[in-house]
């Protein structure tokens, strides 16, 4: 069991997820903007970061850089966006430590791609290769 940080604003998407989350017994925390969520963080110290792009008061990958400036956490991240421009976030997600996962999104493939962190996180030279195939990017060696 992992607790989870899911940072969305749209209240569907957000229970959706947190719903799965649940069902494959993790343990979640929630918030609709980024001010809110790097509060929650700050207290809670989550396991893994799932934050919206686009989020009022301060966007994810805002977000982000303020954990990773604050040195809140080290855990894995992973990025929603719809956006057209996915392969420049990418590339500032994968400066976080993050990895961009597209909307829409089909909630069996955003469980494995959250495992994957996950067991990633807990092997440390997974964490290569995990990066690597959520970005369809290739390997080295």
């Amino acid at each position: 069991m992992a607790r989870i940080i899911v940072v969305e604003d749209d209240t569907h998407i957000s229970r959706v997820v947190c719903l799965w989350l649940k069902r494959n017994g993790h343990e979640v925390l929630t918030a609709a903007d980024g001010r809110t969520a790097l509060a929650e963080i700050r207290e809670h110290r989550p396991d893994l970061l799932l934050a919206d792009v686009n989020l009022p008061v301060m966007g994810g990958l805002e977000l982000l850089q303020a954990v990773r400036d604050e040195g809140l956490m080290d855990a894995p991240a992973i990025v929603l966006t719809s956006r057209c421009d996915q392969s420049e976030i990418a590339a500032r997600a994968s400066s976080l430590g993050a990895v961009v996962h597209p909307k829409p999104f089909s909630p069996l493939h955003l469980m494995e791609a959250i495992e994957q962190a996950l067991h990633a996180r807990r092997r440390p030279e997974l964490q290569e290769a995990a990066a690597c195939d959520l970005l369809g990017a290739p390997r080295n060696g």
